[in-house]
């Protein structure tokens, strides 16, 4: 067996053992190309009709599956993944790796309301912080006027972590004992 089949996640993985996203909600993400949601890895011949998935595909699909979960939908979760990727075309793998890199613990979306003016805006002032554990107190007060949506991201992305490395262990002890997944 090819050591290349470890690195391949199929949808079914994502949903059943790794995020926990609902089949249909991914094919939905998937399929209309929403969040800059992709399955990365092309398959090959034999796996034509199987969508395949690397790491990087699963954090993203994570993030949009937690921050979906929260309530968020449509323009304004599209407007946080751009605020976390820092870049203007929607990109869910890359605003994972920055939330991962930076280690933050909570992802906070912190919108204030629309002041009475001449001239109201057509969006709320928003702001998306990656807050570690110990300045989530200094950011809840800093922001006393402002609706704060709190997201567990560090809890998330650790569950998801170990999962990937209790899969692909699985994955491993099955070529070194030379048995098909598919027997066990």
């Amino acid at each position: 067996m090819s050591t290349d089949v470890n690195l391949e996640i199929d949808a079914a993985d994502i949903c059943e053992r790794l995020v926990g996203i609902t089949p249909i909600y991914l094919q939905n993400f998937l399929t209309r190309d929403l969040y800059g949601l992709r399955s990365s890895i092309k398959s090959g011949k034999v796996r034509a009709q199987r969508r395949l998935f690397s790491r990087e595909d699963v954090f993203g699909i994570a993030l949009v599956w937690l921050l979906f979960e929260s309530g968020l939908r449509g323009e304004p979760l599209t407007r946080i993944l751009n605020d976390l990727a820092e870049i203007k075309k929607v990109d869910a793998n890359r605003a994972a790796e920055r939330l991962l890199a930076a280690g933050a613990d909570y992802l906070l979306v912190i919108r204030k309301a629309r002041r009475p003016s001449k001239s109201i805006p057509e969006k709320p002032d928003q702001k998306v912080a990656m807050v570690k554990k110990d300045e989530l107190s200094s950011f809840l007060d800093q922001f006393s006027d402002a609706g704060i949506l709190i997201i567990p991201v560090g809890a998330k992305f650790a569950d998801v972590r170990l999962r990937l490395d209790v899969l692909f262990d699985f994955r491993t002890q099955g070529e070194k004992e030379n048995v098909p997944l598919q027997a066990r």
